[in-house]
């Protein structure tokens, strides 16, 4: 089951939010938080699937929170609520988030960008159960394939790579990053894989090694 982090300082707006998004409980779980700060926390302890957050809040706002979600959990989509639409905040919002809702909106209009931001069904490209990850690595490489890819072990240790055109770009895993995060999933065996389209906004190249490197690197430590 998803699970959607929403973040508003209006607690009323909050509630109606909490209470109408709780019809579709069958295809994602709601938690709300008060501010930027109580949803850096949430991050911190829980898996979620996506962020959804107003962009002016006391303490820590919208931007901040994108930003430290950049840096942390790049692979975490978020839809920022705003009622400030100008051209200049849109393009710097589409830079950070994976898309924004105009305030005042319809709760069930959310609840359509929140499903198709999800969007298992038009994002997933394929899923490998019970593979290596060096029959994996090959075939991303020989397809040069663009995607995010969500690797879990046999433990349900999870950790996340990003290709671009069959270039290994970034990776993510506990609180690893680049190359030391790919040398620790490499590491794994009969993993499931799920590839799927990355988000619009870019991840930032953080591995110059190549596969090969790594996956000896693995295997030497």
């Amino acid at each position: 089951m998803d699970k959607v982090l929403i973040v508003d300082d209006d607690e009323q707006l909050l509630l109606i939010l909490t209470e109408i998004l709780a019809k579709y409980k069958q295809k994602f779980e709601t938690v709300a938080v008060k501010n930027g700060f109580e949803a850096i926390q949430e991050l911190q302890q829980h898996k979620f699937a996506l962020v959804v957050s107003d962009l002016y809040m006391p303490r820590i706002n919208g931007l901040v929170l994108l930003s430290y979600m950049s840096k942390n959990f790049p692979h975490i989509p978020c839809i920022i609520m705003t009622g400030h639409g100008t051209s200049e905040m849109r393009d710097r919002l589409e830079k950070k988030a994976t898309s924004y809702i105009q305030k005042p909106f319809a709760v069930t209009e959310l609840a359509d960008l929140i499903l198709e931001t999800l969007g298992q069904e038009q994002n997933l490209l394929g899923t490998m159960d019970g593979v290596s990850i060096t029959g994996f690595l090959k075939l991303v490489e020989s397809e040069s394939m663009t995607c995010l890819c969500e690797i879990q072990s046999e433990k349900g240790e999870t950790g996340y790579l990003v290709f671009e055109g069959g270039t290994l770009n970034n990776a993510f895993y506990d609180n690893l990053r680049g190359q030391e995060a790919a040398v620790e999933l490499f590491k794994m065996d009969r993993i499931k894989i799920k590839f799927r389209k990355p988000p619009r906004k870019k991840f930032p190249r953080k591995i110059t090694k190549s596969i090969k490197s790594l996956l000896r690197e693995a295997v030497e430590s």
